[in-house]
């Protein structure tokens, strides 16, 4: 789900919360029912439709984010042939993304650094996948981190003998780290590190699936205690 303007949405497929919330509302109401507490009369009904509003409104949240899970991974949303929409700055992107995050993190005990070089090359990115890459990459480190940390990108030009030259991004944190043996399932649908109401195990397949559509490459590497660092590389836009 995405604002206005193209950008994600603070609770973008936080698909479990918006379950969880749902849950609690209606267990919420269910238990005041029973013990009697939920009013009578048109102070009772009103009360009860309040519950059920925003039930109905976590409940809609949860469709909107499968049904972009859905559009992603059946590789729908691609950008149309001959749409000058295939060039991305990375700094920007990431800068605006950072006022974005503040709205839904506290960053007062978080370092932000950005290492990259000015001017650096535009890559071929669709805009909108690019935002929800580094979205979910940057949230994941917020969250790995529970605010307290450093958080950094770093882009570079990378060479080899068989290819055109690429950019390299990496989003680093200073967090508790990935256990090796959950690296190799990272990406898969529904596996997560993380608390069962935090996190739902689809924004790293997500931007998997993201990048892969847009000709670029993802890697990660952590050790306990000593961070995480994910790598994107992606064609430069010449």
């Amino acid at each position: 789900m995405v604002e206005p303007g193209g950008y994600p949405h603070p609770y973008a497929h936080n698909l479990v919360s918006s379950l969880y919330a749902m849950k609690g509302l209606l267990e919420s109401f269910l238990l005041r029912r029973e013990e009697g507490l939920g009013g009578n009369g048109q102070e009772g009904l009103e009360k009860s439709q309040e519950i059920l509003r925003r039930a109905y409104g976590q409940a809609d949240e949860a469709l909107r984010i499968a049904k972009r899970l859905g559009e992603v991974l059946a590789g729908g949303d691609r950008p149309r042939e001959g749409r000058e929409i295939q060039k991305v700055s990375v700094g920007r992107t990431w800068s605006r993304l950072v006022r974005l995050l503040a709205q839904e993190f506290d960053l007062e005990g978080i370092k932000i650094l950005e290492r990259i070089p000015d001017p650096f090359p535009l890559i071929h990115c669709h805009p909108r996948d690019f935002r929800e890459i580094l979205y979910h990459l940057m949230r994941n480190s917020l969250q790995a981190m529970q605010g307290e940390g450093t958080l950094v990108i770093r882009a570079h030009l990378s060479f080899s003998t068989q290819e055109e030259p690429y950019a390299t991004i990496q989003v680093a944190d200073t967090g508790p780290g990935i256990p090796e043996p959950g690296l190799g399932r990272l990406f898969r649908p529904f596996y997560t590190t993380k608390a069962c109401k935090e996190g739902n195990g689809f924004g790293l397949c997500l931007t998997r699936e993201l990048v892969s559509r847009n000709g670029g490459r993802i890697t990660v590497s952590s050790f306990t205690g000593f961070g995480t660092t994910f790598t994107l590389d992606f064609p430069i836009a010449h």
